[in-house]
């Protein structure tokens, strides 16, 4: 299974899905289908059936200028786990991949560069994220590469203000609970298989 989020709801590639709330799709829809139809408040989502997932999400994907990014799922000794408040925002460290870069090391840059964190260490890949959003007319559709990482020393964490983040925060669960209760569909996905009750 794949999920794409448009906003906070997500297009999902699966071989068996159904929900009455969601959008069948029986052909690969258009980005500006997509978004029209999305912006309806009844639906919840939608999804297209298929048994060749990679190959039709990738057939998808060609529709959109792609960007690679990645980021941090980081937790410290304790447990907490770091996030940043961007735009109103609770979201995880994340940035575009420079040229020549890896995915392992655009995370700990982008970390180090949003937070102040800068010797976490990466333990695990985790789950890729997609969603896709317009700029300046043009459908983007967003790859982020997601690591769990180990902060073990005491660091001064610093926003990263000139990328509008005004807020770094190390929360316990039930902090991130509610944080994601204001934050983006991608980011509960995400954290939904780590942090649970």
């Amino acid at each position: 299974m794949i999920k794409v989020f448009v906003d906070d709801k997500p297009l999902v590639f699966a071989e068996n899905f159904s929900d009455e709330n969601y959008i069948h799709y029986t052909k690969l829809p258009l980005p500006q289908q997509l978004t029209d139809d999305f912006k309806k408040s009844d639906i919840k989502g939608g999804f297209f059936v298929t048994h060749h997932i990679k190959n039709d999400f990738n057939q998808f994907s060609s529709q959109f200028k792609v960007i690679f990014a990645a980021g941090g799922v980081i937790f410290n000794t304790d447990d907490k786990l770091l996030m940043i408040k961007r735009l109103g925002k609770w979201d995880l460290p994340k940035g575009k991949m420079d040229e020549g870069e890896s995915a392992e090391e655009t995370a700990l840059r982008e970390v180090c560069e949003e937070t102040g964190v800068c010797h976490a260490k990466i333990s695990s890949p985790l789950d890729d994220t997609f969603h896709i959003y317009q700029l300046r007319g043009q459908y983007i559709l967003k790859h982020t590469f997601w690591f769990r990482m180990l902060s073990e020393g005491p660091e001064k964490i610093k926003p990263q203000k000139e990328e509008d983040i005004l807020e770094v925060k190390w929360k316990n669960k039930d902090e991130v609970k509610t944080a994601l209760k204001n934050s983006y569909g991608s980011v509960r996905e995400l954290l939904s298989k780590y942090i649970t009750d």
